[in-house]
């Protein structure tokens, strides 16, 4: 059980496990640490569209995923968040949309 929040502390989607070796002096949990860090960057860009975004809670264990009018949810792993983002967005929230695929290759073609 998790010290600081009281929750259980079960096993790490198999979405988020790192799959290769860890690099030199880096742990597998820092590895983990920097692919979430990555995949909310990634995530947020996907749910903007939606006006929606997304965080890491604390403990760096949960996701929150929230609307701009301030309704928040917090989800375990991206099975739930996708989820999340569909009750909150109000429509299903399709991150393989050829529009949003074709805004977010613009968005990148630009920086």
């Amino acid at each position: 059980m998790c010290v600081l929040c009281g929750d259980l502390v079960g096993e790490v989607h198999w979405a988020e496990r790192t799959l290769g070796p860890c690099s030199a002096g880096s742990s597998d949990e820092a590895q983990r640490r920097q692919a979430r860090f990555k995949r909310a960057r990634i995530l947020n860009r996907v749910l903007a569209p939606y006006q929606l975004s997304m965080h890491e809670d604390l403990s760096g264990t949960r996701y929150v995923v929230g609307d701009r009018k301030g309704a928040q949810e917090v989800v375990r792993d991206l099975d739930e968040l996708w989820t999340a983002a569909d009750r909150l967005a109000h429509v299903p929230v399709d991150p393989l949309d050829e529009r949003l695929l074709a805004t977010l290759e613009g968005s990148s073609a630009d920086r």
